[in-house]
């Protein structure tokens, strides 16, 4: 029951609440590998990285599985460390009896990653092994729409964001077929998609589940400055991770307290993340504080890490780049 209890409390986005449960849960049972799971999520998730990575490696020693190697890869992915999560994905990948559904979450996490890596072949064989095992894998149909936007593909691109998220109708989903159509010229069809995310954004908060993250990052790209900054304020008080603090930032940047943001978007890069997105909001905010030489580096790193992380931020990273590079 506690465990059923903190996954939904996970759902929702109540991680404190959810960290609660799970270790009353593991004082139950202390070698319960599940309640262990919930507890290094729902630290990852609150900015306590120092001891998730504990748990996590108290997690290994209960049991080697998708479990365990899932999380210990994304912990590796936060601080930097590309290879090492493709490692681990690889060794989940390669766990014995695995159902269709987790051969193909892992395959595209791993796709994802391969991606970071620099080898957008191998991420796209990833993606289509995926989408033998489960056909209509919604994440591994959006992974080929990012790789289509890093070939310039938009069209491709528009075909695999709208086939996800006829599937799962999630805001990334739509929000990723909005950008690509406004990176074509058809920003009505753009709008469209917006409203949509909009709407599917206020049925998750009608279902209790926090978005203020999710939300503040849309408004500061495709909405209201001053709600972005209310709703990355409320997120960034109640968790300090790495990505409240870039929401918090992007959202100071577009208010235009660029003072803030820049101190904020350090604290988003502290583990050494390779996040494309950290790397392009940290460059656009050193751009506007004038600091030309780290966003050139940071602007140059989001694009070769993946040309396809975002249409509309893509195309204002390389403009960026391209009107430092004409005024030297």
């Amino acid at each position: 029951v506690q465990v059923g209890l903190g996954a939904l409390q996970l759902g929702r986005h109540q991680f404190a609440a959810a960290l609660e449960t799970a270790r009353n849960a593991i004082k139950l049972a202390p070698g319960q590998a599940s309640a262990k799971a919930i507890e290094v999520d729902a630290l990852v998730e609150l900015g306590r990285y120092d001891e998730a990575v504990s748990a996590a490696q108290e997690l290994a020693g209960m049991r080697i599985d998708i479990t365990s190697l899932a999380r210990i890869s994304y912990l590796r992915e936060l601080h930097g460390n590309i290879n090492g999560a493709i490692a681990a994905m690889q060794q989940a990948a390669e766990a014995p009896a695995l159902a269709p559904e987790n051969t193909a979450y892992v395959t595209t996490i791993l796709g994802n990653l391969l991606v970071y890596a620099g080898k957008p072949a191998e991420a796209k064989a990833a993606y289509e092994a995926a989408l033998k095992s489960v056909p209509d894998h919604a994440a591994a149909i959006a992974g080929l729409g990012r790789l289509a936007v890093g070939r310039g593909d938009l069209t491709e691109a528009a075909e695999r964001f709208e086939k996800a998220s006829a599937i799962l109708p999630l805001p990334e989903y739509v929000i990723a077929l909005g950008e690509t159509r406004e990176a074509a010229g058809d920003t009505e069809e753009a709008q469209k998609s917006y409203d949509l995310a909009r709407a599917e954004t206020a049925l998750f908060q009608a279902a209790g589940v926090d978005v203020d993250l999710e939300l503040a990052l849309f408004e500061a790209d495709h909405g209201d400055a001053a709600v972005a900054l209310r709703l990355a304020r409320q997120s960034y008080e109640t968790r300090q991770t790495v990505r409240t603090a870039d929401a918090l930032a992007w959202a100071s940047h577009r208010a235009g307290l660029n003072g803030d943001a820049g101190r904020l978007s350090a604290e988003a890069l502290r583990l050494g993340s390779r996040d494309p997105l950290l790397l392009y909001h940290a460059g656009m905010i050193a751009l506007a504080t004038g600091d030309e030489a780290t966003a050139r580096r940071q602007l140059t790193d989001a694009l070769a890490i993946d040309p396809g992380f975002s249409p509309t931020s893509v195309a204002k990273a390389r403009a960026a780049l391209a009107a430092l590079d004409s005024s030297n």
